[in-house]
C-alpha cells in the first residue's frame, strides 16, 4: 500500500519589515507627485487659454514655459558648457551633467531632459521626506509633510527644469543617512550636494551635530568614519578644479554672482532691505509685491523654525539637527540679497528649511489647520504657476 507524502506549505513571502516603510514612501511620493503633476497640467492649459486662438497648447509648448529664467540657463549649459557668458558659472554643475546625461539616452532633446531629471528629484524628495518624517515623528506626520512640500506655494519650482528638487533630493538624504549613522553615505550625498548649490557646504553644521550628538558630545569618542561629513565640501571643490582648468580661475563660480549682483550683508540686514523696497512703491508695483512674497515667506518659515524649540510642537533634543539645518539656511537667505531686489527667490529657497513642514505636519493633526494649509498652498501654487508661466519676474 502506498504511503500518500503530503508536500509541506509553501512559505508565504511577505515584504521584510525594513522594506515595509519604503514602499509606503514610495507609494505616497508617487501618488503625490502624480497629482501634483495633473495638477500642473491643468492650471498651463488654463493659463494658455488666452493665447487658444494663436496657438494650441501641447506638451512642447508647455514645457517650454515651465523651462523659463534660471531653468534655460541650465539647458543652455548643458548644450554649450560654461564658455557662454561670464554669469554663467554661478549655476552648479551637476543639474546640467545630468541633464546632458539623461539627453543622450532620451529622446526629445535637452528641454525634455531637463524636466526629466526634475521630476525624478521631486519623486525621491518626496519619499526621502516621506521617510525622515516617519522616522521621526509617524506615518501620519510624514503623509501630511509631504503632500504639504508639494503643495508649497512655491512648490512648483520641484516639477519644472530648476535644480530645487536634485538639491532637496540630496540634501534630505545627507540628514536621513546622518540620523541613521550611515557618515560616509551622508558625506557622499553632501558632496553631490555642494556640486549642486554653493550652500550645499552648509549641510555640515547638521552633520557636525547630530554626530556629537550621537557620541554622546564626547570628544574622544570620535570615530574614523567623522570623516564622511569631511567629504561634503568635494563637490564645490571638484568644480573650483574644472573652474581653474577650463575658466581660468578657482573662483569662477564666485565672480559670477558679481554678474547677478548677489552680495551678503549683516544678519538680517537683505531681509530688512526687502521691507524698505517695498514700503518705496506702490503696492501694485512688481518690486512691492516681489519684496512681500520673499520677506514674507521668509518671516513665516522663521515663525515655524521658532515653534520647532518652543511651544506644544517643540522638537526633541535628539532632534536638534533638524532645527540646525533649518536655521543656518534661514539665516542665509535673511542675510542675502540678490541685484535690484533683495532677498530674490528667498521664497523658494525657504523650501530647503525641512523642519518647518515637520512643524507644520504636526500642527495639521488639528483638521481645520490641515485644511488650511492644503487650500491656501494649493491656491497660492497654482497662481505663482501662472505668473511664471507668463514671464513675469515676481516669482523668479
Amino acid at each position: 500500500m502506498e504511503t500518500l507524502t503530503v508536500a509541506p506549505p509553501r512559505p508565504v513571502i511577505t515584504p521584510a519589515p525594513v522594506l515595509r516603510p519604503w514602499r509606503t514612501a514610495y507609494l505616497t511620493g508617487f501618488s503625490v507627485w502624480a497629482v501634483m503633476t495633473v495638477l500642473h497640467l491643468a492650471v498651463s492649459v488654463v493659463a494658455w487659454l488666452p493665447r487658444l486662438t494663436e496657438q494650441t497648447p501641447d506638451l512642447w509648448s508647455i514645457a517650454l514655459a515651465w523651462n523659463s529664467w534660471d531653468a534655460g540657463h541650465y539647458v543652455r549649459i548643458a548644450e554649450e558648457g560654461y564658455h557662454i557668458g561670464p554669469g554663467f558659472p554661478a549655476f552648479f554643475p551637476l543639474y546640467p551633467l545630468l541633464i546632458r546625461g539623461f539627453d543622450v539616452i532620451l529622446p526629445g532633446g535637452p528641454l525634455i531632459s531637463a524636466l526629466i531629471v526634475a521630476n525624478l528629484a521631486a519623486w525621491g524628495a518626496l519619499v526621502l521626506l516621506h521617510r525622515l518624517a516617519d522616522h521621526e515623528f509617524g506615518p501620519r506626520v510624514a503623509q501630511r509633510a509631504t503632500w504639504y512640500l508639494a503643495a508649497f506655494p512655491m512648490g512648483f519650482y520641484l516639477f519644472i527644469g530648476y535644480n530645487e528638487s536634485l538639491f532637496l533630493l540630496l540634501a534630505l538624504g545627507v540628514l536621513y543617512a546622518g540620523r541613521r549613522g550611515h557618515w560616509w553615505l551622508a558625506g557622499a550625498l553632501g558632496a553631490l550636494s555642494s556640486a549642486t548649490r554653493l550652500f550645499g557646504v552648509l549641510l555640515m553644521l547638521p552633520l557636525a551635530v547630530e554626530y556629537l550628538r550621537q557620541i554622546g558630545w564626547r570628544p574622544r569618542a570620535v570615530r574614523a568614519d567623522v570623516l564622511g561629513i569631511a567629504m561634503v565640501p568635494l563637490g564645490v571643490i571638484a568644480y573650483s578644479v574644472y573652474c581653474l582648468v577650463d575658466l581660468g580661475s578657482p573662483l569662477a563660480f564666485s565672480n559670477a554672482q558679481d554678474q547677478w549682483g548677489r552680495q551678503y550683508t549683516i544678519p538680517g540686514g537683505a531681509w530688512l532691505t526687502a521691507i524698505d523696497q517695498g514700503l518705496g512703491h506702490r503696492l501694485q508695483h512688481p518690486a512691492t509685491l516681489g519684496a512681500i512674497l520673499d520677506a514674507g515667506t521668509a518671516l513665516i518659515a522663521v515663525v515655524l523654525l521658532i515653534l520647532c524649540v518652543t511651544g506644544r510642537f517643540k522638537f526633541r533634543r535628539d532632534q536638534v539637527y533638524l532645527v540646525a539645518q533649518g536655521a543656518i539656511t534661514l539665516f542665509l537667505l535673511l542675510s542675502t540679497e540678490v541685484g535690484g531686489r533683495s532677498m530674490q527667490s528667498a521664497a523658494r529657497y525657504s523650501m530647503e528649511a525641512v523642519a518647518i513642514f515637520l512643524v507644520l505636519a504636526r500642527m495639521g493633526a488639528h483638521q481645520l489647520v490641515d485644511r488650511v494649509v492644503m487650500t491656501i498652498g494649493i491656491g497660492l501654487h497654482a497662481v505663482f504657476l501662472v505668473v511664471f508661466m507668463s514671464g513675469t519676474f515676481l516669482v523668479a
